[in-house]
């Protein structure tokens, strides 16, 4: 035991993140994180600003009219969630699949004890564990999403075929049930759905059997048969995840219910071509007609206050951030380290899909937040701890290529 603990803190050592190392870091994914998480603090600011009759004459007036808790808030967990990004990079990201196992029941267990001690809390959630006497607290299955990738990741990159039996299907199922069942008992099917998401991207793309996939696929919708009559069967008020797929289908039937997603898809529209501004008159925002408009809502506002050229601007860069990762994810030779970063691509990719369709009405809501725009601690941990998973394959696969590359100079040279 002394002998392996030796070797790992070796390891570490030798491997560890140097300032030399940081030639190798990726500005240009960086910077796009930071440009959308800056202007999700805009929006959280302007989805938390109060009722005014006139529009602020200087930005001044505006801030010392407007509160700025949760915006400020938001800027302190991206400093943290900086700082933890760098934690994550320290580490060589190999030592991260050799501790999967660890990693994997370490996750398990956490989210077992949330189940136990939590207090339930909004929508008779038990997600969240306080900090101290205060309300605030954390999400863990927020922080497992980042465990998970690195577990899903090691089983998949050390597996020597592609999935072709449905026993090995199975069998990486049941590797990832049973965290997505604790999940589902808190009960959080949102994210219960983001791990799901991830084990699937990485499924296909490791070549599972193409006829294996299309046969699970009809086996699940067969499936969705008697699901649907059973929740037909459950009464709308005993059973709000059933609220929500029928106010998806048919939200004019569901008046009351409705009113959040109804208002939601007002504000998009309200907004026109170019918004009404951060603090308007008048807005949907200011007049608190939207639930949740500053966490799982914030696209709504954020179409309202910079209008459709502002939405198109965010999914622009939501865009250009999902090729990045991709581009990245292809040109590193690491089977694990490629794995990793498409599973934050998958992430991230699911939470963006998920939150602005549910927004427009073209999905039901699930609870999604929107990543680094949606106000949030434990989300826009996660979502940079993800980041610096892909900065630390990237600057060590870097690192690698080059010492490959001198290596073969020289023995060119000799």
């Amino acid at each position: 035991m002394f002998t392996k603990l030796k070797a790992a803190w070796l390891y570490i050592r030798d491997n560890r993140l140097t300032r030399s190392m940081m030639r190798y870091f990726d500005w240009p994914l960086f910077l796009i994180v930071v440009a959308i998480s800056l202007f999700g603090i805009v929006c959280v600011f302007s989805a938390t600003s109060s009722e005014v009759t006139e529009y602020p004459s200087t930005v001044m007036e505006m801030l010392e009219t407007q509160s700025i808790y949760y915006p400020r808030l938001q800027f302190l967990w991206l400093l943290a969630g900086t700082v933890a990004m760098f934690c994550i990079i320290y580490l060589p990201y190999q030592f991260y699949g050799q501790a999967s196992t660890w990693i994997y029941l370490l996750n398990v267990s956490v989210l077992l004890f949330t189940l136990l001690v939590a207090e339930v809390g909004r929508g008779n959630m038990q997600a969240f564990l306080k900090i101290g006497s205060s309300d605030r607290g954390f999400q863990p299955s927020e922080l497992g999403k980042v465990a998970m990738i690195m577990c899903f990741a090691k089983v998949f990159s050390d597996r020597r075929h592609n999935v072709k039996k449905l026993s090995e299907f199975l069998m990486l199922s049941a590797y990832m049930a049973i965290p997505m069942v604790l999940i589902l008992l808190q009960p959080d099917f949102g994210t219960a759905l983001v791990y799901v998401f991830v084990f699937c991207v990485l499924v296909f793309i490791s070549g599972t059997d193409s006829k294996l996939l299309l046969g699970l696929f009809g086996c699940l919708v067969l499936l969705a048969i008697p699901v649907w009559y059973a929740m037909n069967n459950t009464s709308a008020a005993e059973n709000f995840r059933l609220t929500r797929f029928l106010i998806w289908l048919d939200p004019e039937s569901y008046p009351d219910e409705a009113r959040q997603v109804i208002n939601a898809q007002i504000a998009v529209g309200s907004g026109g071509l170019f918004g009404k501004g951060i603090v308007s008159p008048g807005s949907f925002a200011s007049l608190g007609y939207i639930s949740d408009d500053h966490t799982d809502f914030i696209f709504a506002i954020v179409c309202e206050s910079f209008g459709l050229a502002g939405g198109f601007a965010l999914v622009a860069a939501y865009m250009l951030l999902i090729a990045r990762l991709f581009w990245l994810s292809v040109r590193v030779d690491d089977p694990y380290g490629s794995y990793l970063i498409m599973g934050v691509m998958g992430m991230l990719l699911f939470h963006i899909l998920e939150n602005i369709c549910m927004v427009i009405g073209l999905l039901p809501v699930t609870g999604i937040p929107l990543p680094f725009v949606s106000y949030g601690g434990s989300n826009m941990l996660t979502n940079m701890m993800a980041i610096g998973l892909v900065e630390n394959v990237v600057i060590r696969s870097k690192k690698q290529s080059q010492i490959n590359l001198t290596s073969t100079s020289r023995a060119y040279s000799l």
